[in-house]
């Protein structure tokens, strides 16, 4: 098991309070801390981008390992995402954990220029994503990918492995690709949900 803090609530770190943020993620560092956390909704201009976020405090700190929870895959294309995480695990000495969701709060992503998605269109799209991530880190020959949601054809993986992917899955479909897929699961304000 392990043991972290989030940096932020729900909706991620306030960007108003950027040096409490950076003191509270060097504590957990110097504590023994397993897991500092970011949540990631880049729709929301008052909150720190997670992934920026994430950079810099891995670069702060020395042991605890980094996370997006939930990373939101509908504004984070996979290709693009793998390239970051695994740019972050080689920089962090493998530091990072990614943490994906299929998106919520359609309301706001959909203001990003993102087409909206159905549930299962989601559940699918972050299948795929999962699938595409592996596919593209690691090393080996070009990518050729052609999905529903993704398509890429000759793209190099990165020479670094996948870091571990944890969803942060609710639903039976998308529980179910967890299970297949990821290497680890976030349930989300779950503290007392229980599986029937």
């Amino acid at each position: 098991m392990l043991f972290g803090v989030s940096l932020g609530d729900w909706s991620g770190a306030d960007i108003a309070q950027t040096r409490g943020v950076h003191e509270r993620a060097v504590l957990a560092d110097e504590s023994g801390l397993d897991l500092f956390t970011l949540a990631d909704h880049p729709y929301l201009a008052n909150r720190i981008d997670a992934y920026s976020g994430l950079a810099f405090l891995l670069g702060a700190t020395s042991r605890i390992h980094g996370a997006v929870t939930v990373t939101n895959l509908p504004s984070r294309p996979a290709p693009v995402l793998a390239h970051a995480i695994t740019s972050l695990s080689a920089l962090s000495g493998g530091r990072v954990v990614l943490g994906i969701g299929a998106g919520g709060m359609w309301d706001s992503i959909v203001k990003l220029g993102v087409p909206r998605l159905s549930l299962g269109e989601s559940v699918s799209a972050m299948e795929e994503a999962i699938e595409l991530i592996r596919a593209l880190s690691g090393g080996g020959e070009p990518v050729e990918f052609a999905g529903r949601f993704y398509r890429v054809s000759g793209l190099e993986p990165a020479p670094v492995a996948t870091p571990p992917i944890w969803t942060g899955s609710s639903g039976p479909r998308s529980l179910a690709v967890t299970g297949r897929l990821a290497d680890g699961w976030m349930p989300g304000g779950g503290a007392d949900w229980l599986s029937p």
